[in-house]
């Protein structure tokens, strides 16, 4: 399989493009990046020639390629647009979240994805980790049914430059950080939430206008489940989860961005009983890929459409609770 990088940013050169080296699947790599895809670039990192080829405009790597798969990961504001160009040229497709800026934009590339018989996947990877899959089974709907969920996933603030201080390349800790909330959801309660509160608590002072920077939210079940979450890039580091059900409370530290040599444990209550339950390691982003490839191989990507098309129209109640257009 050959796999397209449409942009080189951070998490592909720590994270994604590890992981895609070490898949079997994966033969070939080629990377297109306007600042990084010219020869001689300055700062380029190719994980000792990963990178089989390199190009400097997006339009012309998909025009020559001949690439199956395409990996998004420019700048929010652009992921729709290369999407859907990517789709046209009959490639499956991953794109880092978020996916879209609306409801409207994901239902399109969906719609265009199954007319192609094509993958689309928003790379929510954080559940493909066994840590997730650990805490799933420990809130079992039928035996303990989650009760009340707290998420925390916030840290310092960014270099001033990031594109997530800009309106314009869709930034903001709503669009950044919005879909580990809905994600969360997602996975504990395994349907949309039937109230959504949700505030923008700071900004960046030093643009006008300044996007948002933190916001807290609460997601409601009728059945009386609840997530409440707080999320920004405005305090020190924290990346946590904590879950009550009516037998257990489970505690999961760094759920959201689990380095893949972490060897984590959950922390498990019950009554007096207080133990530790020691999760694998791994690399939360091969096996999304690895998840994705296979689905490619069976012809099935329902399960991907449906995740991306779920986050999407829970993200745009959160926006829209927090009256961020």
């Amino acid at each position: 399989m050959h796999l397209l990088f449409l942009g080189y940013s951070s998490i592909v050169r720590r994270r994604v493009l590890p992981a895609a080296r070490s898949l079997a699947a994966i033969r070939h790599i080629s990377v297109a990046s306007r600042s990084q895809g010219q020869d001689g670039a300055e700062g380029r990192v190719d994980h000792d020639g990963a990178v089989n080829h390199w190009y400097a405009d997006y339009a012309d790597a998909l025009d020559t390629a001949a690439a199956d798969l395409v990996y998004v990961s420019g700048t929010n504001a652009v992921h729709g647009e290369w999407v859907m160009s990517a789709l046209r040229h009959g490639c499956h497709v991953i794109v880092d979240k978020p996916a879209f800026p609306d409801l409207a934009s994901a239902e399109a590339a969906v719609r265009l994805a199954r007319e192609k018989n094509r993958g689309l996947a928003e790379a929510t990877v954080f559940l493909f980790h066994p840590q997730a899959a650990a805490l799933r089974a420990l809130v079992d709907p039928a035996e303990s049914a989650a009760t009340r969920v707290t998420a925390t996933f916030s840290f310092p603030p960014l270099p001033p430059d990031d594109f997530r201080y800009r309106a314009d390349c869709g930034g903001g800790s709503l669009n950044d950080l919005g879909p580990y909330a809905a994600a969360t959801n997602r996975l504990l309660f395994g349907r949309a939430p039937d109230g959504v509160h949700c505030m923008v608590l700071t900004r960046d002072a030093s643009r006008d206008p300044g996007v948002d920077t933190s916001f807290s939210i609460l997601m409601t079940h009728t059945d009386g489940g609840s997530l409440a979450g707080h999320f920004g890039f405005v305090t020190a580091y924290q990346n946590r989860l904590a879950v009550v059900t009516d037998l257990r409370t489970i505690d999961a530290d760094r759920l959201f961005t689990t380095p893949p040599d972490l060897a984590c444990a959950l922390r498990v209550r019950e009554g007096y009983d207080d133990r530790a339950v020691p999760v694998a390691r791994g690399d939360a982003f091969a096996l999304f890929l690895e998840a994705f490839i296979d689905a490619i191989g069976r012809r099935d990507f329902e399960a991907f459409e449906r995740a991306l098309l779920e986050d999407a129209a829970l993200l745009a109640r959160v926006r829209q609770a927090a009256e961020v257009e």
